[in-house]
């Protein structure tokens, strides 16, 4: 025998549910789970206390959780809505695991999913959030899933029934008000929609199964289509040539980039950048925790806390041309040719390029930085290093340090253009090269 769940406010909505909830769970166990949000101070427990009473009455099974829904949502950082969706579902999940629930059914009506609909339209949340609500969320909370049995059914045909039945429910006041986006779309949006088409609803219910399965097929093209665009071996590294050679390669893109929280703006100035005639390589876009570094032929997606910020790091996807700290450089790798002249001119370092793996990563130097400087085998201090090559302050200021790939603290890979890490030499085995020179 199935058990579920059902998540009842007290409201008009949730109250039918339970009503129904021998028919619309036929020959399964019911409980309740009740959220008291404390948001309305007396009201609330009298909520609370309504529910109680009318599970006691049925002999069904009620459980309770007091939240402090204005506390999460200052500490979050979130709007009230958002608070109470995070502690009612992550209650649920609990509750599921720990009771041992097949799912939790909610309330959500045919008007509330159309609300949905035109707040996700608002949101830019693109073709996946035209699909609305599902009536049987799958992936679910925790180890149970989400059930909406009334997502095909109006407020008006509930408040018929419930007339008609003359089954008590409670008011919540706060549904009377426009504070709230759902409220102000439900009071003033909907009476429009109502003059223009009074079928609305239903025609927007409609509308969102089309759009979902529109939406399940761009999902297909999307999974089958993406390990073509990603660079093998190298993580959230995706291939230029590989995206601009898809027909959908707009959609692609907004697919592979939106889940580290680039904005349509960011994206929009990356797919001017690609559809160009200039440079590709060396520009950066930035998300609030991610940033998107492009060489010549690819695009790395990269924490921002290994970026640039001041004096402090650059991290290099691949071959291109780069600038930090007022130093413009350019980065090519190339098969070694049988005329190498291993002795370079100023400003140009060349190295193993299977010794230097992308992304490279450019810094202001430190105190305490050494490297093994080509030919002298052991140790030296960058420091005594400026010494040597009777370099001024404002020379030191500007030194651009590679950092050595095997992360060792403070150990340089090469000091940019001057010198580089004996263990980084081209050698008689050597088959790339990797170039970098001053512009």
């Amino acid at each position: 025998m199935s058990r579920i769940l059902l998540a009842v406010s007290g409201g008009i909505d949730s109250m039918y549910l339970l009503a129904r909830s021998a028919e619309i769970f036929p020959g399964c166990e019911v409980a309740v789970a009740h959220c008291n949000f404390r948001l309305r101070g007396e009201e609330s427990d009298a909520d609370e206390e309504f529910v109680r009473a009318r599970c006691l009455e049925r002999g069904i099974p009620f459980f309770c959780q007091r939240f402090e829904t204005e506390q999460y949502a200052h500490e979050h950082g979130v709007s009230i809505e958002m608070a109470a969706r995070d502690l009612r579902y992550g209650w649920f999940a609990s509750l599921i695991a720990q009771e041992h629930f097949d799912a939790v059914a909610v309330a959500h009506n045919a008007g509330d999913n159309a609300e949905t609909l035109i707040l996700n339209l608002l949101r830019g949340t693109g073709s996946r959030g035209l699909r609305g609500m599902e009536e049987r969320d799958i992936a679910g909370i925790g180890s149970g899933r989400v059930l909406r049995p009334l997502l095909n059914v109006s407020r008006e045909e509930i408040c018929a029934w419930m007339e008609e039945h003359g089954i008590p429910h409670r008011e919540d006041r706060t549904n009377a008000e426009t504070l709230y986006k759902r409220n102000k779309i439900r009071h003033e949006v909907f009476p429009v929609f109502a003059e223009i088409n009074p079928s609305f609803l239903r025609t927007l219910g409609s509308d969102m199964r089309h759009f979902a399965q529109v939406d399940d097929i761009a999902e297909d093209y999307f999974r089958s289509t993406a390990m073509s665009v990603e660079v093998p071996g190298e993580p959230r590294a995706l291939s230029i040539p590989a995206l601009m050679a898809l027909k959908h390669w707009e959609y692609m893109l907004w697919r592979l980039l939106e889940p580290y929280g680039f904005d349509e703006g960011t994206l929009d100035s990356l797919r001017n950048l690609l559809l160009g005639d200039g440079t590709v390589s060396g520009k950066t876009f930035e998300a609030p925790q991610w940033k998107a570094v492009t060489s010549s032929d690819r695009i790395i997606i990269l924490p921002r806390k290994e970026g640039c910020s001041g004096d402090g790091e650059l991290s290099l996807p691949g071959p291109g041309e780069y600038e930090f700290k007022g130093v413009r450089l350019a980065v090519n790798v190339f098969d070694r040719p049988t005329d190498l002249q291993l002795q370079q001119p100023e400003g140009q370092l060349i190295a193993d390029a299977s010794k230097l793996p992308f992304p490279l990563h450019l810094r202001g130097w430190r105190d305490g930085d050494w490297m093994r400087p080509l030919g002298l085998g052991g140790r030296k201090k960058l420091s005594d290093l400026f010494v040597d090559l009777k370099w001024s302050l404002p020379q030191k200021e500007k030194a651009v340090v590679l950092s050595h790939p095997d992360g060792e603290e403070g150990h340089a890979g090469a000091l940019l253009c001057t010198r580089i890490d004996d263990s980084l030499k081209v050698s008689g085995k050597t088959l790339k090269i990797l170039e970098i020179k001053l512009l």
